[in-house]
C-alpha cells in the first residue's frame, strides 16, 4: 500500500537539453534536484528523463562552459520540457579537460573517469603547435607517458596495449602521427574524449587497463562555418553545416604536416654537420575525417563517420645508393542507427569497417629488404538501454572479425630471392554479451552490476609447419577456411558503489575482472608503427586481470574546489614479452620460443586537487605507485620492476584567464625515472670486452621534470568570426630530459685500459612554437 502511495505521488519530467545560439542538443547535461541531489544526465540526442515528486520542486540544469538554469517548478502530474543553455562566452572550438559534470563527481556511481570536452583550453601550452587531447589525459593521475612527446601511454601500471581506444565505437591499433608524437585526432573533429581507468563498465572488453572513447564531431551550423589552423607543424581546415531544416549536418576536415614547409629550411639547414642525411630526408602526414547525421522522423536517428590518415617517412643515402621508407595508416568508417522505443528505452546498433597497415622498405645496393604489417576488423554492436525512475539498465552484443597479417617479410640479394617464411595471414572472430545495471538503494547509496560473456576463436584457413628435432621443416597441415584452431572464452564481472556522505562528499569502490584477447609484440616503451599485432592462439594464450578501487571525492569552497584519493591494486597473468622480436622470430621459424609468458601487478595511490572556476582555473594531480613482473624465463624467475615503473608523478595545470582577449598558462610535470638495465661489471676476455649484468631493470634513469607556458591571444568580431594566436614555450627552462642511455668506450683493450662513460640522450630542447587560428 505505502509503496502505491509513493508512486501516485511520483511523476516524470522529460525533454531535451540545447545550446540556446546553435540550437543544438547538449549531451552529458545535468538536471537535478536540489535538496535530494537526485538527477540524471542527457544523452547523446540531448535527452533526458527524471523522476520528481508531485508538487514544488526547485530544478538546476548545468553544463560545462555553460550558465547555469536554476529554476522553481510546480508540477501536478508528467511533463515535457526543454532547457536551452547559454555558453559563457564565445569561443573557438578546442579541446578542454573536465572531471565530470558538478553533480557527478560526487554523486555518480562511475570512478576513476576524465572526460575532456570541447572549450577553450587552446590555452594549455602544446607540443610542436598541436591541441592532443591524449597528451592532455597524460597530465592527469594514473597516466604517464610513455616517452617524452609521444602520445602512447600507460594507465595503473598497464602496458600501451592494454588501452582500449575507440574512434566512434570503431578500434584504433596505432593513435599516432609523427612517429607517434601527435595524436591522429584532429581537435577540430571531437566534441569528446574520455578515459575510463577503474569500474570499467561491461559494455566494454577487449583491454586490461582503460577505455579511450573519442566522440567526433557531426557538425551542426545554419550556415557555412570554416575553420582552421596554420601552425609550423600542422596545419588543418574544417568546414560544417546543417541542412534540410536542421534534421541533417555535416562537417569535414583535412589537416597536412607542414614540416617540409616550415622547420626543414630552417632546423635541417642547422643540424646538417652533426647529422648529414636530414638533407636527404623527408616527413610527411595527413588526415580527412568527415561525419554526417540526419534525423528520421521523431525516433530514428542515422550517423556516420569516417576517418583516413596515413605517414611516410623517407630517407636517401646518396652516397650508400641506399634508400629507406616507412608508410603507415589508419583508415575507419563507422556507421550508427538509434531508435527510440519510448521515453524509457532507446537501441543503438552500429557497424564499423578498421584497416591499419604498415610498410617498411629498405635498399642498399642490390639487397632490397620488403616487410608488411597490417590488421583488419569488421565489426558490430549493439546496445539496448532502458531507464526509469530508479535503474539504468544497458544490454547488448558485439563481435568483430579479425584478420592479422604479423609481418610479410621479402629479401632479394643481387636477383636472390630469400624466403623468411612470413607468419600465415591469421584470422579470428571476437565477441561479447552483456548485460549491467545502475541503480539505488536509497538516496546515499548507488551500486552498478555489470556482467560480460566474452570469447575468441581462432580459425581457418592456416597452414601449421612441422619441424624435426634439428628445426628443419618437415612437413605442414593446412586447415581449411572457418575450422576451428583454438577457442576461450570467460566470464567478466563488474561492480561499482558510492555512499553518498553528504551533498559534498561519497565514497566509492569498484571491482573489474577482464579479459585480453589480442597481444602487441614489441620490445621498446615506446610506441612505434614497428610493433606489431597478433591475436590469442592455441601457442599465446589471452591475458586476465584483476583491479580493486577505492576512493574518497570531496567538494568544497562553496564547489569551487573539488579533490580526491583513489586507492588501487591490479594483478595480471599471462603477460608476455617478446624476447628477440618479431622479425627474428619469423626468420628462426618459431614462435612459442621467442615467448616468454609471466604475471604482474601493480598499486598505488592517486591525488587530484581541481579548481573550476574564476580568472584561474587549473588542476594538480600526483601519483605514488608501484608495478613489477615476473617471469620464470626472465631474470632467473625473481621479480623485477617493469621498465615503465615509475614512483613518483606529478602534475600541475595553470591557466589564467586576464581579459577577454589574453590568457595564459603553464604546465609543470615531474616524473621519477624509467628503470633499465645497467651492467655491474665488464671484463677483459681474450682481447673481447664482456659485460657482467645483475637484476633486470636495476637502475634508474634520471627523473623528467620540465616547465611549458603559453600565451593566446584572441579577436572575436561581432559576426561572430575569430581569429586568435597563440605562443607556447616547451621545456622553458631547456632541461636535457633522458630519452635513453648508451655507453661510450675509450681506451686500449691490449693494454686492459678502458674508459667507459654513460651518455644521456635528450629529445627535446626548449621549443618555442606559434600557431594562428581561424573561424568564421
Amino acid at each position: 500500500m505505502g509503496q502505491n502511495l509513493r508512486a501516485q505521488n511520483r511523476i516524470s519530467l522529460h525533454g531535451k537539453i540545447f545550446d540556446v545560439e546553435k540550437n543544438i542538443p547538449l549531451e552529458g547535461a545535468s538536471i537535478f534536484e536540489h535538496g535530494s541531489g537526485r538527477g540524471t544526465t542527457s544523452d547523446t540526442n540531448g535527452e533526458y528523463k527524471i523522476y520528481l515528486k508531485k508538487g514544488k520542486t526547485q530544478l538546476k540544469v548545468t553544463f560545462l562552459g555553460y550558465m547555469e538554469i536554476d529554476t522553481l517548478l510546480y508540477l501536478e502530474s508528467s511533463a515535457s520540457i526543454d532547457f536551452y543553455l547559454t555558453p559563457r562566452t564565445i569561443t573557438y572550438e578546442e579541446v578542454t579537460i573536465v572531471a565530470n559534470a558538478d553533480r557527478d563527481f560526487i554523486g555518480s556511481v562511475q570512478m576513476g573517469e576524465i572526460v575532456l570536452d570541447k572549450k577553450d583550453i587552446n590555452s594549455l601550452p602544446k607540443l610542436l603547435g598541436e591541441a592532443d587531447p591524449i597528451r592532455y589525459l597524460q597530465l592527469t593521475p594514473g597516466v604517464q607517458s610513455s616517452s617524452e612527446g609521444g602520445i602512447g601511454f600507460f594507465v595503473r601500471g598497464g602496458g600501451v596495449d592494454q588501452n582500449l581506444v575507440l574512434y566512434d565505437n570503431a578500434l584504433i591499433y596505432n593513435p599516432g602521427h609523427l612517429l607517434g608524437f601527435i595524436s591522429v585526432f584532429n581537435p577540430d573533429m571531437i566534441t569528446e574524449v574520455s578515459l575510463i581507468k577503474s569500474g570499467i563498465p561491461a559494455r566494454f572488453g577487449g583491454r586490461l587497463s582503460s577505455v579511450v572513447q573519442v566522440r567526433p564531431d557531426r557538425g551542426s551550423s545554419d550556415s557555412l562555418r570554416i575553420k582552421g589552423q596554420i601552425g609550423l607543424v600542422a596545419s588543418r581546415i574544417t568546414l560544417n553545416r546543417s541542412f534540410n531544416k536542421k534534421r541533417g549536418s555535416f562537417i569535414l576536415s583535412a589537416r597536412r604536416a607542414s614540416i617540409d614547409q616550415f622547420v626543414k629550411p630552417v632546423v635541417f639547414s642547422l643540424l646538417a654537420d652533426t647529422n648529414p642525411f636530414l638533407k636527404e630526408s623527408s616527413y610527411n602526414f595527413y588526415d580527412f575525417s568527415g561525419g554526417i547525421s540526419y534525423k528520421i522522423g521523431n525516433k530514428d536517428y542515422l550517423n556516420f563517420s569516417a576517418y583516413y590518415g596515413e605517414d611516410d617517412y623517407k630517407i636517401n643515402r646518396s652516397a650508400r645508393i641506399a634508400e629507406t621508407m616507412m608508410n603507415w595508416g589508419n583508415f575507419i568508417v563507422t556507421g550508427e542507427w538509434k531508435h527510440v522505443f519510448s521515453e524509457n528505452m532507446v537501441l543503438g546498433t552500429s557497424i564499423s569497417r578498421t584497416d591499419y597497415q604498415f610498410d617498411l622498405f629498405g635498399s642498399q645496393s642490390e639487397y632490397i629488404f620488403s616487410m608488411l604489417s597490417s590488421v583488419n576488423d569488421y565489426s558490430i554492436k549493439s546496445n539496448l538501454n532502458y531507464f526509469d525512475e530508479n535503474h539504468k539498465l544497458t544490454m547488448g552484443y558485439e563481435l568483430t572479425r579479425h584478420i592479422f597479417t604479423p609481418n610479410d617479410i621479402d629479401v632479394n640479394a643481387g636477383g636472390l630471392v630469400m624466403n623468411f617464411l612470413s607468419y600465415n595471414k591469421l584470422y579470428a572472430y571476437e565477441g561479447g554479451i552483456f548485460a549491467e545495471d545502475e541503480f539505488h538503494l536509497s538516496d546515499k547509496i548507488g551500486v552498478s552490476l555489470g556482467l560480460r560473456y566474452s570469447f575468441f576463436s581462432q580459425t581457418g584457413p592456416y597452414k601449421e609447419y612441422l619441424y624435426d628435432e634439428t628445426s628443419l621443416l618437415k612437413d605442414s597441415i593446412l586447415y581449411p577456411k572457418g575450422e576451428r584452431l583454438a577457442f576461450y572464452n570467460h566470464l567478466e564481472p563488474r561492480i561499482s558503489a558510492r555512499y553518498q556522505l553528504n551533498t559534498n562528499a561519497s565514497l566509492k569502490a569498484s571491482y573489474m575482472h577482464m579479459a585480453q584477447y589480442i597481444h602487441l609484440a614489441t620490445s621498446s616503451t615506446v610506441s612505434l608503427p614497428t610493433d606489431i599485432w597478433l591475436p590469442s592462439s592455441r601457442e599465446i594464450k589471452p591475458q586476465y586481470g584483476d583491479q580493486i578501487s577505492v576512493g574518497y571525492f570531496l567538494e568544497w569552497m562553496n564547489k569551487q574546489l573539488e579533490s580526491s584519493v583513489e586507492i588501487y591494486y591490479k594483478s595480471s597473468r599471462n603477460q608476455l614479452e617478446f624476447l628477440r622480436g618479431v622479425i627474428s622470430s619469423s626468420i628462426n621459424l618459431t614462435l612459442i620460443d621467442n615467448l616468454a609468458i609471466g604475471k604482474g601487478r601493480s598499486y598505488g595511490a592517486e591525488f587530484l586537487l581541481r579548481k573550476k572556476h574564476g580568472k584561474l582555473t587549473g588542476w594538480t594531480g600526483y601519483t605514488i605507485s608501484r608495478s613489477v613482473r615476473e617471469f620464470e624465463m626472465i631474470n632467473d624467475g625473481k621479480i623485477y620492476p617493469a621498465k615503465f615503473d615509475r614512483r613518483h608523478d606529478l602534475s600541475f595545470a595553470g591557466i589564467y584567464e586576464l581579459n577577454k582577449k589574453w590568457n595564459f598558462s603553464m604546465v609543470f610535470i615531474y616524473v621519477s625515472g624509467n628503470a633499465f638495465t645497467l651492467p655491474i661489471g665488464r671484463y677483459i676476455i681474450q682481447g673481447n670486452l664482456v659485460n657482467q649484468y645483475g637484476d633486470l631493470n636495476n637502475y634508474r634513469m634520471p627523473a623528467y621534470h620540465r616547465l611549458d607556458v603559453s600565451a593566446t591571444r584572441s579577436r572575436t568580431t561581432t559576426e561572430g568570426n575569430i581569429s586568435s594566436w597563440d605562443f607556447s614555450i616547451f621545456n622553458l627552462y631547456n632541461h636535457a630530459n633522458p630519452f635513453y642511455i648508451y655507453f661510450e668506450t675509450t681506451g686500449d683493450l691490449d693494454l686492459y685500459r678502458l674508459d667507459v662513460k654513460p651518455v644521456i640522450v635528450s629529445l627535446f630542447p626548449i621549443v618555442p612554437t606559434i600557431s594562428w587560428r581561424f573561424e568564421f
